[in-house]
């Protein structure tokens, strides 16, 4: 029993650093990319950039570790890419405005550490899915999707777990929304392994005020006698 213990402890301790290794040199890469803005649209500049910036990134990272794994995704993925199996959402912005930042499939991975889940869902079904049981009790940074944010203006890097983001933003029509100036502000901050399961609630309720919101905003229409236009 006490070996058992002693060899989960050490494989434990060597996927952690492995995990802390990949975001320290995906940060340092990242830094060293430069992204110059030539398009007024900041959201339309940013799209066109992301695929060169990833290529470049997989590039640097394979240079320097050649056995590393790194997968750039197909569009329309859960995630942009991933490094040695850590999920990835890139964001180029100028940190003016909240970005939009929910993906049911990419909340249900970091929660539950699968990645069953379907191409389309409704909310219903997505709690169904979160609510049966296979929560993660014990946090696993390596299976939590995580955001690299590029400031086009600064150039300075964010890469950061979902349960690390320091506020959740509710929005009834995206869900979720995530604000870069305040993270990067708040750069230093971490969800401790205690605060773990309070975090995970703590996203999922400002999720469900979103939706809430969404449903409050048009319940007079759907509930409308729409017999009064004849």
């Amino acid at each position: 029993m006490r070996t058992s213990y002693v060899y989960q402890s050490r494989k434990k301790k060597k996927k952690m650093a492995t995990y802390e290794m990949t975001i320290s040199e995906i940060t340092r890469v990242c830094k060293l990319i430069g992204v110059i803005r030539s398009f007024e649209d900041g959201r339309t500049d940013s799209a066109i950039k992301e695929k060169p910036f990833l290529e470049q990134m997989k590039k640097s990272l394979i240079e320097a570790h050649p056995t590393w794994d790194v997968v750039i995704s197909p569009p329309r993925a859960a995630c942009d890419v991933m490094v040695n199996s850590i999920r990835i959402n890139l964001k180029l912005t100028d940190c003016k405005s909240s970005d939009n930042s929910m993906s049911k499939p990419s909340v249900y991975y970091s929660i539950t550490g699968l990645t069953n889940y379907p191409y389309s869902s409704n909310w219903n079904e997505f709690f169904d899915r979160v609510a049966n049981g296979q929560a993660k009790k014990v946090r696993d940074r390596t299976t939590e999707y995580h955001y690299l944010v590029k400031n086009k203006i600064t150039g300075d890097v964010l890469l950061k777990s979902i349960f690390d983001i320091h506020t959740y933003v509710s929005n009834p029509s995206n869900h979720l929304q995530i604000s870069w100036k305040n993270e990067f502000a708040n750069i230093e901050y971490r969800t401790t392994d205690e605060e773990y399961l309070k975090k995970v609630q703590s996203l999922l309720r400002c999720i469900q005020k979103s939706v809430r919101d969404m449903i409050e905003n048009s319940k007079r229409f759907a509930e409308a006698d729409l017999t009064l236009l004849e």
